[in-house]
């Protein structure tokens, strides 16, 4: 009996060792991905293959536009909270609701604009295939379904559905709390 429980016990701790050494050897490159100074652009180096030079010109195009981003997501809340108060308040859609909600459809075409702009100034930094496929990962992803990424009220990056930017898809127009 005892040397049951001993066998059972040596069985799990082996067991637990080797799901130990399993885990850490699968999720290496993830856990050395998230240690570098961007880990959110890290999928980008590995995905595409850059050189070091090409990863840096990268780092910095991203940091100018989170700036570019930052910017445009505060106009964007600013016209949207504008839009929703004179939802709340007016029964009926009047010059001030149609000029608020001119004023939130262009701030959200700005986005979508700087992203598309965005993604092409990154993949000017690729090779010419990875570029290619890069656009066409960025752009079925983000911009023609009709997701955009954007910073919401609490400052955190999020992803709203759009259905106006695809209007032959199915996808339908959802917000997420910003």
């Amino acid at each position: 009996m005892v040397k049951n429980v001993v066998i059972l016990i040596l069985s799990l701790a082996l067991l637990a060792c080797l799901y130990g050494g399993i885990y850490s050897w699968i999720t290496a490159d993830t856990a050395q991905a998230m240690q570098a100074e961007h880990p959110e652009l890290e999928w980008l180096r590995r995905e595409y293959n850059l050189s070091d030079t090409q990863f840096s010109e990268i780092q910095a195009k991203h940091e100018a536009h989170d700036i570019v981003c930052r910017e445009l997501c505060r106009d964007r809340i600013r016209v949207q909270k504008r839009l929703e108060a004179i939802i709340s308040t007016q029964p009926e859609a009047s010059e001030e609701f149609q000029d608020a909600l001119a004023a939130w459809t262009e701030e959200r075409e700005r986005c979508r604009k700087a992203t598309i702009l965005h993604m092409y100034d990154v993949s000017s930094v690729m090779e010419e295939d990875s570029a290619s496929r890069y656009r066409e990962r960025i752009f079925s992803y983000l911009i023609a379904p009709g997701r955009m990424p954007h910073i919401g009220r609490d400052g955190e990056f999020h992803e709203e559905l759009i259905e106006h930017a695809a209007p032959d898809s199915s996808v339908s127009t959802t917000s997420d709390d910003d």
